[in-house]
């Protein structure tokens, strides 16, 4: 009599049935890692933009847009091409009393294209209001 003698190892079958389900799972894996990878370099890219229109922003408090209305500013690898219109009238300023001021005010629409120095893509559109400002008057020394 032939007497059958079985290993304890796996067959043939058995073996590519786990390769199959470890080969899935490792692609859901690296799908799931390319994933979270992208959100935080996308993330990482808008934080560098928030603080370079962060930025901009105070760059542009501190011009007077009555003289310059256009221009270009450069930081942290990036460039925005801006120009200011002109959206509320000239007004005299006023003291805190009600009395003319020294200045007369105007508010400007300042429009910004963000570009990557780098690559040269554009990356975003930033809009803000600031005031621009003309000494009209001397102020009084009290002297």
């Amino acid at each position: 009599m032939i007497k059958l003698t079985t290993n304890g190892g796996f067959s043939l079958l058995e073996a590519m049935v786990a390769l199959t389900i470890f080969s899935g799972a490792i692609i859901a894996l690296y799908g799931w890692y390319d994933a979270v990878l992208s959100s935080m370099i996308r993330a990482e890219e808008r934080l560098e933009v928030i603080t370079f229109s962060k930025n901009f922003n105070s760059y542009v408090v501190m011009m007077n847009l009555r003289q310059e209305s256009s221009g270009e500013y450069r930081s942290n690898g990036f460039l925005a091409r801006w120009n200011a219109k002109l959206i509320e009238g000239k007004k005299e300023g006023r003291t805190l009393i009600g009395a003319l001021g020294h200045y007369r005010l105007g508010l400007y629409r300042i429009e910004a294209l963000v570009f990557d120095e780098e690559s040269g893509r554009d990356i975003e559109v930033l809009i803000t209001r600031s005031v621009g400002y003309e000494g009209v008057r001397l102020p009084s020394t009290g002297l």
